[in-house]
C-alpha cells in the first residue's frame, strides 16, 4: 500500500522536494507536519467527542430528574388523568393549582403544536417551561392565548434565537 502512494507522480514529486531540503529543514518540516495532524486530530475528533459526551451525560441528568419528579408525583398525576378522563380538562378558564396549571400549559401547548422539552413546578402557582427550537409566531400566540384565554401570567421569560430564521429556545416561569 505504501509502495502504490510512493508510486504517485505527485507523492514523488514532494519526497523528492522533501529530499532536497537541508537536514534542519527537514527536522522543522516533519514537526510541523506531526503539530498539524494532532491539531486536526484534537480538534476533528477529541473536542466534538468530549462535546457529545457531556451533552449526553447533561441530558441523563435532566431526564433522571424529570423521572424522580414524575415517580414521585405519581399519583397526583394520576388523579388529574383519572378526574379529566384522560383527555385534559375542558372549559377551564383559570387554573386553580399549580397542577391544573402544568395540564393546562402542556395540553394548551400541544394543541398549538409546541413540544414541551421540559417542564417543572416552581412553587405552588407556578411552573417552569423550555421549549427547544420553536418558531416565535407560534410561541407567541400560545402564550397569547393561555393570557387571555385563561388568565396565565408570564412571570419570567427568556427567548434565544436559533440559526433558524423565526426559531427560538425559551425559558419561562407561567403562574396563575
Amino acid at each position: 500500500m505504501l509502495n502504490r502512494i510512493r508510486e504517485q507522480p505527485a507523492v514523488g514529486k514532494m519526497i523528492a522536494q522533501y529530499d532536497q531540503l537541508p537536514r534542519r529543514d527537514q527536522q522543522a518540516l516533519t514537526v510541523l507536519v506531526i503539530a498539524v495532524f494532532l491539531g486536526i486530530l484534537y480538534f476533528a475528533v477529541w473536542v466534538p467527542a468530549v462535546n457529545f459526551h457531556n451533552e449526553a451525560v447533561s441530558d441523563r441528568e435532566s431526564s433522571a430528574e424529570l423521572l424522580a419528579w414524575l415517580e414521585a408525583n405519581r399519583d397526583s398525576l394520576e388523579q388529574l388523568a383519572d378526574a379529566d378522563g384522560g383527555q385534559g380538562s375542558s372549559g377551564v378558564d383559570a387554573p386553580e393549582d399549580g397542577r391544573a396549571l402544568m395540564s393546562l400549559v402542556t395540553r394548551s401547548a400541544g394543541e398549538a403544536g409546541l413540544s414541551l422539552q421540559r417542564f417543572e413546578p416552581s412553587g405552588d402557582d407556578s411552573i417552569r417551561v423550555w421549549l427547544e427550537g420553536a418558531p416565535f409566531s407560534e410561541v407567541a400566540s400560545w402564550l397569547e392565548q393561555l393570557n387571555t384565554g385563561h388568565g396565565v401570567e408570564i412571570d419570567q421569560a427568556s427567548m434565544d434565537r436559533q440559526n433558524d430564521p423565526g426559531m427560538v429556545s425559551v425559558r419561562l416561569t407561567l403562574t396563575i
